[in-house]
């Protein structure tokens, strides 16, 4: 090995200055904490109904049977406070209590905390019975709200994202059913 030259800065032997050591995170402004990533929303085919507080069971009130959110049926359909929602079976299903859906047809967010919805027809990825209350209604009235949304192969999308536009309330309440129609404009679907 050929030495350096003389007043070169690199030395021809030990020993060799010390070794500057720096902290580990490097030292500075708060590093941005990871935050995992939202699944995907996945999109299915359901049979969408609903039920109220005069065909609940038992009949005249709003209790679930998996209670999430809401220690009783209900909800305001925004993304932090969506509206209860049964499914087929004893919540044992593909769809289990917490699950979230956003259904454009309702401009609502639902979840599961209720069974008892009817099985699943051949054509429909799964059954979606949502509360409408009606408490306030007679049950001619909230049985024709409900009959103006239900319908087979209805589009719900499972896990979707925050900020959809929502009507908010109660589907039924002042005597009125309160989903999109002329009166307000049908939802954009993610």
């Amino acid at each position: 090995m050929a030495p350096y030259p003389p007043g070169s800065p690199y030395p021809l032997g030990p020993p060799y200055p010390p070794v500057a050591v720096y902290p580990y995170p490097p030292a500075g402004p708060p590093y941005p904490q990871l935050v995992p990533a939202q699944p995907p929303s996945q999109r299915f085919s359901v049979w969408l109904t609903g039920y109220s507080w005069h065909d609940n069971n038992p009949p005249g009130s709003s209790k679930v049977s998996h209670p999430v959110l809401h220690g009783m049926a209900g909800g305001q359909g925004t993304f932090d406070d969506p509206i209860t929602a049964a499914v087929a079976g004893s919540g044992g299903g593909i769809w289990s209590p917490g699950s979230k859906f956003y259904l454009p047809t309702l401009a609502r967010y639902v979840i599961v905390e209720d069974t008892g919805a009817g099985a699943v027809p051949s054509g429909d990825d799964g059954h979606l019975d949502v509360w409408i209350d009606g408490r306030d209604g007679t049950r001619a009235a909230t049985d024709d709200c409900m009959a103006r949304f239900t319908a087979h192969r209805v589009q719900a999308y499972y896990n979707p994202p925050p900020g959809l536009p929502v009507i908010t309330g109660p589907i039924f309440a002042d005597d009125t059913c309160n989903i999109p129609g002329p009166e307000r404009p049908v939802a954009k679907t993610p």
